[in-house]
């Protein structure tokens, strides 16, 4: 007991908690199995398996190993109907060998490999299938040895499953948009509900005679979540038949699955988290710190089974923006905030289940109305506490949502694990999972990621390929063009596609660099046309406008030595990003010279070109 708390309550010394696989006294082939949360059971025969009785009794025993163990076990009825399945399937192709086994200790690596050849026509089918046999069969202590083993080594290849992927724009903008109108819809009828129900209360006299009457019901209804019976069994009275029936009285007050459907399609949205996890929500939440004044954060229980015993139960932080930061994201204020903040969008669904929750007794978030009931007394089963994949697909069929192989732009279908992967795609950011998880399974295996992925590769891959035919493509003015240039100088520059006054100023060193020429300063690649190119004069090097002559070479020669110098002194990759080009291209340049011209440059390098060299090097001829 903490300190100012309550001591917590137990149960009585007598209860046990219930056991999820056991196999009921003097039958031997029946497992029942009870779901963790207790809301779903299921008896299973294996006598419906075909095979000797001593296996059918042995199936039955490894069934309940598996979903009754503590640290194995199977916590939902799903999990356990996938386990039965492979055991049925496992039994017939048993059934099918000459001759037979009729015990576990019969089985050999013979078996195993029939097992997987009978699936040789679906290959898809055929590694889900080894798979999910294994998860039953790898701890059961009654197989052989030799059979387990040739389980575990027999190799089947895993089809390459591409999902769809996200949503289009347009697609998910229709989607959205359906279930935020629905939430819409539902707040008002439920708040008009709620404000004619205090109206009534107070005796206004404004009230016309049927919103008396609608407000006397909607009293009732309040009060002991039924509405008045007529004279025969079942049916309601002729005041509810006149106000539009119980359906509609008793939505005007709670949920129905449709806006609940609505309310998990769009947190799915907001938070990332799996639909049928956001569905199991509890409406009990958690303030960090006890900061209830001003709401920014709220923490929710979620329960995701698949993760295991010790990573199980989890936290689900639900966050409202500021408002300074709100405006700095270009989000406006009231409507549009409550349908893009999952803080403010889970209390309004907290909200709107308050009456089918105070009257149920449950403790989910998702409280709906699910059936009317009709007989008096049957109220337990008018409420429905989550959502399930049927409820998802009346929600689209209502909206003329399409089924997926008759899906079309801009009538999509509506796929709650397809919500998630947009969702995750448009945020690149892991929830529930490790950064690892979201990269090799949530974004690898999506085909409009592939489809992107490859349109950016290509792109960076076509930028490369022009760079290096830049970098490769630079003209070069050997000492026998210049001689040939100056004596004519008309034919020489129609030959290299310049005007003779710019080749002019190229042989008298007038349009210079730092190391080549440049034919057009005011037509840079990296600036508009007539700006002045302010790229390094190194990037001179890897342009479609230098030039090289044969006066630059002594500079060429010592800038490619004080590249080579700086290498062991720079971190590889910033020297890699620097230097790595303009060497590649200084070296083709001087393979246009003589071993003659490169020694006679050498010796020709002065003092001042050699400062030129290490201020070109160093940066300090860069603009700031």
């Amino acid at each position: 007991m903490s300190r100012g708390g309550q001591r917590a309550s137990l149960p009585p010394a007598s209860w046990r908690p219930p056991q999820r696989g056991i196999v009921p006294e003097g039958s031997g082939t029946l497992v029942r199995f009870l779901e963790e949360s207790g809301k779903g059971s299921r008896t299973y025969d294996f006598t419906t398996c075909e095979g000797a009785p001593e296996l059918q009794q042995w199936m039955a025993r490894c069934f309940s190993r598996r979903v009754g163990t503590a640290r194995t076990a199977s916590k939902r009825l799903k999990a356990a109907n996938g386990h039965f399945d492979a055991l049925r399937g496992f039994a017939r192709v048993l059934n099918q060998c000459q001759p037979p086994p009729t015990c576990p200790q019969d089985l050999t690596g013979a078996h195993i490999r029939a097992y997987v050849e009978s699936y040789d026509d679906r290959p898809k089918r055929q590694h889900s299938a080894l798979k999910s046999l294994r998860t039953v069969l790898r701890d059961d202590p009654e197989i052989p040895e030799e059979f387990r083993q040739s389980l575990f080594d027999i190799r089947v290849k895993k089809p390459e499953e591409i999902s769809p992927g996200a949503y289009e724009d347009e697609d998910w903008q229709a989607i959205m948009t359906a279930a935020r109108r629905d939430i819409r819809l539902a707040r008002e009828r439920i708040e008009s509900g709620r404000r004619l129900l205090a109206r009534w209360r107070t005796g206004d006299p404004d009230l016309s005679r049927r919103e008396v009457v609608e407000g006397g019901l909607l009293d009732t209804f309040d009060r002991t979540a039924d509405l008045p019976r007529g004279s025969r069994p079942g049916d309601y009275s002729t005041a509810v038949q006149r106000c539009g029936g119980s359906r509609r009285l008793m939505a005007k007050l709670c949920l129905t699955r449709a806006d609940a459907v609505a309310f998990g399609i769009l947190l799915t949205a907001l938070t990332q988290e799996n639909f049928g996890t956001i569905a199991t929500w509890p409406a009990a939440h958690f303030h960090p710190e006890g900061a209830r004044d001003d709401e920014r954060v709220v923490l929710v229980e979620e329960s995701k089974p698949r993760r295991g015993p010790e990573r199980e139960h989890m936290i689900a932080a639900l966050e409202h923006l500021p408002d300074d930061v709100a405006e700095l994201l270009g989000v406006g204020a009231g409507e549009p905030r409550l349908m893009r903040s999952p803080l403010r969008l889970y209390a309004l669904l907290l909200s709107l289940t308050e009456l089918p929750r105070r009257h149920s007794g449950e403790h989910a978030a998702f409280v709906s109305l699910y059936l009317t009931g009709s007989q008096p007394g049957q109220q337990a089963d008018r409420w429905g506490t989550g959502v399930g994949p049927h409820d998802v697909l009346n929600w689209a069929r209502s909206h003329g949502f399409r089924a997926a192989r008759h899906a079309t732009p801009g009538n999509p279908e509506v796929d709650t694990v397809r919500i998630r992967q947009t969702a995750l795609e448009r945020r690149q950011h892991p929830v529930a999972h490790s950064r690892r998880t979201l990269n090799d399974i949530y974004l690898k295996g999506s085909g409009t990621v592939r489809v992107d992925s490859r349109k950016v590769v290509g792109a960076a891959l076509r930028q490369e390929v022009a760079k290096a035919r830049v970098i490769q493509a630079v003209p070069v003015f050997t000492t026998e063009f210049v001689d040939w240039a100056r004596e004519n100088l008309g034919e020489a520059a129609a030959q290299v596609g310049l005007e003779p006054r710019t080749l002019k100023d190229l042989l008298d060193a007038q349009r210079d660099t730092a190391a080549v020429a440049c034919v057009d300063h005011l037509a840079s690649p990296v600036a508009e046309p007539g700006q002045p190119c302010p790229a390094s004069f190194l990037q001179c090097l890897t342009c479609e406008n230098a030039r090289a002559l044969p006066h630059h070479l002594p500079i060429q020669l010592a800038v490619r030595d004080g590249i080579r110098q700086r290498r062991p002194h720079l971190d590889p990759p910033v020297w890699q990003a620097r230097f790595l080009a303009p060497l590649q291209q200084l070296d083709e340049i001087i393979k246009h010279f003589t071993d003659a011209e490169c020694e006679q440059a050498r010796a020709d390098l002065g003092a001042d070109q050699q400062s030129l060299v290490d201020d070109l090097l160093d940066g300090r001829l860069d603009l700031r």
